[in-house]
């Protein structure tokens, strides 16, 4: 039986407010359902709280934390990949180091769809001296007051951001507000280390914020909007793809009434976002990494896999390399890519994989300076659905060189016969072997001359034949 409503205009007009927030939330990640708990001393040195003493802990933590979200909220295994830290996160100040460490979240998530659409996950621009120095003012003001609150008579976060900046440097709207929907954090522990207390922040922003109703964690990840509708950022300042400011303020201390005898780690951070107003004068710090990574993704046709990246901005840097991996454990190397050196000015890269597997690719970015350190981006999981071969055969790469192996997808793992022969029906050697369930190398014991070659692969009784050329 069918039920009838009366039409009303304000229905379509809800319908069609509800499809535009659906669209506006799609552009930052969705809250976790659950803290994430930690392990003593695996990932934290004092269980269930997030004390760290080593960058090994931090990683732990964090893709640990990856790996909880994934499976809180539906999303495919490894989705939002791993984090990794440079050789030189240790040395970094605390505001690099939370900027390195926020950015790394942000765009982590970069592209995943939590339901709603892609997140869009772009980085914040950077570290800003005139916001930062808000953020560390209000940290001194808890401290020295035995205050834990945002807002005190006459001061509320917004206020004391959108102070920060001249009336036009902030984005307004036409009443003359300012629009961001979030503008600050604090966290406290008492005791534990305060080598990684941005860390310890950040961590508990993220991913222990039920309590918060995660509107910290909204505030770290915003974009366009947040996942509750909040104005985010608006990307017309700087380089295309990068929003906002962030600013950091760290106080530690032994007289913090909350925390008795335990010593204080008291982390205030502040977010802002500059309009385009080319008369305002803004102070970046300096980034000591030597490239500002903007994306890195990649997609999957029917035999290779393209891999897309951009920066903002080169430092010295030397050249990416390429790494894949099929089982989070080995990677390899299978391409090279020539960086810019020193750019201020963003830059687009691409790299083809011609040889992926079948299944779950994972690649990875290991980016070289001039004077040899490194930097490893994130991972990300490109999966290569196998191809149905019971209408043809699938032999890349083809055409081939004439001394290099190729291989040959089967739709399932089986026991083969796998012959090659020239044009003139003469057997050719062959050495074969299995990358996968689903894949097989073939490699010709001496390099073949130039022409075109028959595969003829018997399997069940059943021949199937396919040309390769080589070149």
């Amino acid at each position: 039986m069918k039920i009838l409503l009366p039409y009303h205009p304000t229905y379509g007009l809800l319908l069609l407010l509800l499809l535009n927030l659906g669209k506006l939330f799609a552009q930052a990640p969705a809250n976790l359902t659950s803290d994430v708990s930690l392990t003593a001393p695996t990932e934290t040195d004092f269980g269930p709280y997030g004390f760290f003493s080593s960058t090994s802990q931090i990683v732990a933590a964090f893709n640990k934390a990856r790996r909880a979200e994934e499976t809180q909220l539906g999303l495919a295994a490894n989705s939002l990949g791993n984090l990794t830290l440079p050789s030189s996160y240790a040395t970094l100040s605390d505001n690099q180091r939370a900027l390195y460490l926020i950015n790394a979240e942000r765009t982590a998530r970069a592209g995943i769809n939590y339901g709603s659409g892609s997140v869009l996950g772009k980085p914040l621009e950077g570290i800003e001296t005139n916001l930062d120095n808000t953020a560390q003012n209000w940290a001194n003001y808890l401290y020295n007051n035995n205050l834990f609150t945002h807002t005190i008579p006459g001061s509320d976060p917004f206020q004391r951001v959108a102070d920060t900046y001249a009336t036009n440097c902030v984005q307004r709207n036409g009443s003359g507000q300012y629009t961001m929907g979030r503008s600050e954090n604090i966290y406290y522990a008492c005791g534990g280390s305060a080598t990684y207390a941005v860390e310890q922040a950040i961590f508990s922003w993220l991913y222990r914020d039920s309590g918060s109703s995660w509107g910290h964690r909204e505030a770290v990840l915003i974009q366009n909007v947040d996942a509750s509708g909040h104005t985010g950022y608006v990307d017309d300042r700087g380089a295309t793809g990068n929003e906002g400011f962030l600013g950091m303020g760290v106080t530690t201390g032994s007289s913090y009434t909350a925390c008795g005898s335990n010593p204080v780690r008291l982390v205030v951070l502040n977010i802002a976002d500059p309009s385009s107003d080319a008369s305002c004068a803004f102070s970046l710090e300096s980034n000591p990494l030597p490239v500002s990574l903007l994306f890195w993704k990649g997609t999957a046709d029917e035999k290779t896999v393209k891999l897309e990246w951009a920066t903002t901005w080169e430092k010295n840097a030397d050249y990416f390399l390429i790494q894949r991996s099929t089982d989070l454990k080995v990677f390899d190397n299978v391409g090279k890519v020539q960086s810019k050196g020193t750019t201020q000015e963003t830059q687009a890269y691409t790299f083809v994989d011609e040889t992926p597997a079948l299944g779950h690719n994972y690649y990875r970015l290991v980016q070289t300076d001039l004077d040899g350190s490194r930097e490893t981006s994130r991972i990300i999981s490109i999966y290569r659905p196998a191809n149905d071969l019971s209408d043809r055969l699938t032999v890349y790469p083809n055409p081939v060189e004439s001394n290099a192996p190729f291989r040959l997808l089967l739709p399932e793992k089986s026991s083969v016969d796998v012959r090659l022969y020239n044009l003139l029906g003469f057997e050719i050697p062959i050495n074969l072997s299995r990358a996968n369930d689903q894949e097989l190398i073939l490699q010709p014991t001496y390099a073949l001359p130039f022409g075109l070659y028959s595969l003829v692969i018997v399997k069940e009784g059943q021949q199937q034949q396919t040309q390769l050329l080589v070149k």
